[in-house]
């Protein structure tokens, strides 16, 4: 069965960031399941951020933000900062789709902090983008 949670995390996990609405209806569903029965903490995370994403792209700010900060919390207790800036960054993205610019900036800015700090020069960059996107 840990081979098929594996699989079934990656492939939410691809869909979201992939921004793939049908994918990730496909996919949450079992992840979500697979996830709640072997109780893995990382994955679950993982799983409930794409869930955020599935909101998100459905226009249910509410949700995603919901989903999103309590993933966040989640990757902050495994302190695992390269999870905490991929969920920032969706998190400032629901932010700036619902006007809050600054609130938006403030995920942005963590993001990016979180990225530098570990020298994820790609997801860095994604940040700053987003951060010059608020100007």
């Amino acid at each position: 069965m840990a081979g098929d949670l594996d699989m079934y995390v990656m492939a939410v996990d691809a869909a979201a960031r992939a921004q793939d609405q049908n994918r990730l209806s496909q996919y949450l569903p079992v992840a979500e399941e697979a996830t709640a029965r072997a109780a893995h903490k990382l994955h679950a995370a993982v799983v409930r951020r794409a869930r955020g994403v599935a909101h998100r792209l459905a226009g249910e700010w509410d949700q995603a933000a919901d989903q999103l900060a309590a993933a966040v919390e989640e990757f902050r207790a495994l302190d695992t900062p390269w999870q905490i800036g991929l969920t920032l960054l969706e998190l400032g993205e629901v932010e700036h789709s619902r006007g809050n610019t600054d609130l938006a900036g403030e995920h942005y800015s963590e993001a990016l902090t979180a990225f530098e700090g570990l020298g994820a020069a790609p997801d860095a960059e994604r940040a700053r983008a987003a951060l010059e996107s608020l100007s």
